[in-house]
């Protein structure tokens, strides 16, 4: 991904909207195309019993707590290792309202992004890690397993967006302790739905800091 990105920005018809299509389009197509194998070529046809998809009333309470918790604990980490939080220096460039600059903000980060990469990582990795590892241990290491091989997987991912050790530093333990409140919530309801409300909040809150 960040080889294709380079790639665009150094081509003589560089084009800002193609590249920001791009880099979700080489992580989200990969992660859609995964689960509709799993569901609909080798499972049961249905989001909610292959991969947990559901939202109840419990999970956005779990969902809103959890992400606010692991928003304020990624401060934290921030705070602890360069002695200040600035978001990691997250910014959006020129404010254009047009249609680009609300996917670019809000639609990709806050909505489609949370959505899809739960999808992956706590429905369908998680979910298959845990079935794996049943056949070989017990369900309590099996679980474990699963948790904490979801939050490692998802931390690494959002490594790529680290501009230098410091930042990798940061977004690594951010992503895992995310990763990890995400996975603990998908283990113990069963559903994907509190993780991915989890997810909104985390993302959405650190969106909303860097606008104000």
């Amino acid at each position: 991904m960040i080889a294709l990105i380079t790639w665009l920005r150094s081509a003589v018809f560089y084009d800002g909207h193609v590249v920001l299509l791009l880099s979700y389009a080489v992580v989200w197509v990969p992660f859609v195309v995964a689960v509709a194998v799993a569901c609909f070529a080798r499972g049961t046809r249905s989001l909610s019993r292959d991969i947990g998809l559901r939202i109840t009333l419990l999970d956005v309470f779990l969902g809103v707590g959890a992400g606010l918790l692991a928003r304020a604990t990624a401060g934290i980490i921030e705070i602890a290792i360069t002695g200040h939080m600035v978001g990691l220096g997250v910014t959006f460039g020129e404010t254009i309202y047009d249609g680009w600059w609300l996917f670019g903000t809000i639609l990709a980060p806050v909505l489609v992004a949370p959505f899809i990469e739960e999808l992956f990582f706590r429905g369908l990795l998680q979910k298959s890690v845990l079935q794996a590892s049943t056949r070989r241990m017990s369900r309590t290491p099996a679980l474990a397993l699963s948790v904490v091989l979801s939050a490692a997987l998802f931390a690494l991912l959002h490594l790529m967006q680290a501009a230098n050790p410091t930042a990798a530093l940061i977004l690594g333990l951010s992503a895992f302790v995310f990763g990890l409140a995400a996975s603990l919530i998908a283990a113990f309801t069963g559903r994907i739905g509190g993780a991915i409300v989890a997810h909104i909040v985390f993302n959405g809150v650190l969106v909303l800091t860097a606008l104000l």
